[in-house]
C-alpha cells in the first residue's frame, strides 16, 4: 500500500522500491530502533529506470493529492467546475513529465529517489528526528575537535618553518583580530669568535696556525649542531655527517701542523683537538 511506501529510487539500471512491511519487524544496530524495512529491486537498461521512476513518482503524487482531498470536506460543485477538471485531466502527459522533472533540477540523469523529488510523504516520527539531530550534533562535536587538533599541529609547522626561513608562511591561521607571532630566525653556524680567545705569540707564522685551528674549530662545532639536527630526511642527515667527519679530519690536519712547527722550534707539542672534541674519533 502507498502508506507503507518508505522511498522511490534508481541508480543507473537499478529501480528499487522501500516499503515498511510489520511482519518484518527487527532491531537495527545502527538506528537501535524497530525497523521493517523491505527492499524490493528491479533491473532494466537505464532510460526505461529513469522512465518507470518518473511515472512510479507521479502515480505517488496522484495518492497524495487524492489523501489530502478526502480530508477536505466536500462542497457542492458545479458542472462547469467539474467539466474544467475535465479538461485539466486531459493535458498531454508528456507536459506534466516535463513539469515534474523540471521541479526536481537536483536529480541527475543517472540516479534519483523519492525524497529528491520533493515528495510529501515524509512521515518521520518526531522522536526520529530528535535521535538524527542528535547524532548530527555528536558529528559536528566530533569534526570540531579534530579541526582544532589539525589547526594546531598547522600552526607548529608554520613556526618551524619560520624558524627555517625567517618569514611566517601565509598558511598560519589567524583568528579574528589576532596578529602573526614574531619568529626570529634560527642560524646554526652563526659564530663570533673573542679576541681574547687568540694567542698572542712572537712568531707569526704559529700566530697564524693558531688562528686557523681556533677558526676550524668552530666550525666543527657548527658542523656538529647541523649534523645532529631532529627531523632529517636520510640523505641529509648523510651528507652532513660526512661534513662533520671531513671538518674533524681537516682539524687534526691543523693541530698536527701547529706540533710539527712546535718542534722544529724546540717547544712541546699539544693536544688542543682531543681536548676540545672529547670522544671524537672519526675513521
Amino acid at each position: 500500500q502507498w502508506k507503507q511506501l518508505e522511498n522511490l529510487y534508481f541508480r543507473e539500471k537499478k529501480f528499487a522500491v522501500e516499503v515498511h512491511d510489520p511482519r518484518r519487524i527487527s532491531v537495527s544496530r545502527r538506528t537501535f530502533s524497530q525497523s521493517g524495512l523491505v527492499v524490493q529491486t528491479w533491473y532494466a537498461n537505464t532510460s526505461l529506470i529513469k522512465s518507470i521512476w518518473v511515472m512510479a513518482i507521479s502515480q505517488h503524487q496522484f495518492y497524495l493529492d487524492r489523501k489530502q482531498s478526502k480530508a477536505k470536506i466536500p462542497s457542492a460543485r458545479s458542472l462547469d467546475d467539474i467539466a474544467m477538471d475535465l479538461t485539466e485531466m486531459g493535458t498531454p502527459k508528456v507536459s506534466k513529465l516535463g513539469t515534474l522533472e523540471a521541479k526536481n533540477q537536483l536529480i541527475m540523469a543517472s540516479n534519483g529517489s523519492l525524497i529528491s523529488s520533493g515528495s510529501q510523504d515524509s512521515e518521520v516520527s518526531e522522536e526520529q528526528k530528535k535521535e538524527k539531530i542528535m547524532e548530527l550534533k555528536k558529528k559536528e562535536k566530533l569534526l570540531q575537535e579534530k579541526l582544532l587538533q589539525k589547526v594546531e599541529e598547522l600552526k607548529k609547522i608554520c613556526l618551524r618553518e619560520a624558524e627555517l626561513t625567517g618569514k611566517m608562511p601565509k598558511e598560519y591561521p589567524l583568528g579574528a583580530g589576532e596578529e602573526p607571532p614574531q619568529v626570529r630566525r634560527r642560524v646554526g653556524t652563526a659564530f663570533k669568535l673573542d679576541d681574547n680567545l687568540l694567542p698572542s705569540e712572537e712568531d707569526p707564522t704559529l700566530q697564524d696556525l693558531e688562528s686557523n685551528f681556533i677558526i676550524h674549530q668552530k666550525l666543527v662545532e657548527a658542523a656538529k649542531k647541523l649534523a645532529s639536527e631532529p627531523d632529517l630526511c636520510k640523505n641529509v642527515k648523510k651528507k652532513r655527517k660526512q661534513e662533520y667527519a671531513d671538518a674533524v679530519k681537516k682539524l687534526q690536519e691543523i693541530e698536527n701542523s701547529i706540533n710539527e712547527y712546535r718542534i722544529k722550534c724546540g717547544k712541546k707539542p699539544t693536544q688542543k683537538s682531543t681536548l676540545a672534541l672529547p670522544g671524537e674519533r672519526i675513521p
